[in-house]
C-alpha cells in the first residue's frame, strides 16, 4: 500500500505522525504539570505563598507559578527520603523561584518541611539586597503542620 504513494504523499503522511506526536507529548506534559500541581501538599504549599507579606511586597499581587522547567536537572531533585522542587513565580513587581524541601516517610507519604522564595528580580529592592539570598516563607520546625499554618495564617486572612 504505502509502495504506491508518491513521495509527497509519504511526507505528508510523516508530517501528520510528526504533529499527533508533538501534540501528544505536549498534552502528557500539561497534564503531569496539573498533576504535581493539584497534590494538596503543593497547593497549600502554594498558597501560603501567594498569602506571605514578604513575597507579596518582593513580587506585588497577584503572584502567579509557573510550569516547572523539567530540563533543568536542579527543578526536581529526589533523593532517598527527601525531594526538592523549584517552581517558577511572577508578580507584577517581579519574579523568582519557589523552593520546597520535602520529606518522604517509608510508606511513600510525604510533607513540605521548608519553603523559601529565590527572587531573581523586583522592583522593590536593589539587587545586592537580595542577589544570592532566599526569603522564608514556610519552616516546619519553627511554624509546625503546613496545613495547621495555613489554616491559621492564610484560610483566617482570607475570610
Amino acid at each position: 500500500m504505502f509502495w504506491r504513494l508518491s513521495t509527497t504523499q509519504l511526507w505528508g503522511l510523516a508530517g501528520v505522525g510528526g504533529v499527533i506526536t508533538g501534540v501528544t507529548g505536549l498534552m502528557a506534559h500539561h497534564r503531569a504539570q496539573l498533576t504535581f500541581k493539584d497534590q494538596p501538599q503543593i497547593k497549600t504549599s502554594l498558597s501560603v505563598l501567594k498569602f506571605h507579606p514578604g513575597a507579596r511586597h518582593l513580587l506585588g499581587k497577584p503572584i502567579t507559578d509557573h510550569k516547572i522547567d523539567l530540563s533543568d536537572e536542579n527543578s526536581i531533585v529526589r533523593q532517598a527520603n527527601k525531594a526538592t522542587y523549584k517552581i517558577p513565580v511572577k508578580g507584577p513587581e517581579g519574579h523568582g523561584f519557589y523552593h520546597l524541601e520535602v520529606f518522604v516517610a517509608d510508606d511513600k507519604t510525604w510533607r513540605v518541611v521548608k519553603s523559601q522564595l529565590e527572587i531573581r528580580e523586583t522592583s522593590k529592592l536593589e539587587k545586592e539586597e537580595y542577589e544570592g539570598k532566599m526569603l522564608m516563607v514556610f519552616n516546619e520546625e519553627k511554624n509546625g503542620d503546613l496545613i495547621e499554618y495555613y489554616t491559621d495564617n492564610v484560610k483566617n486572612s482570607i475570610s
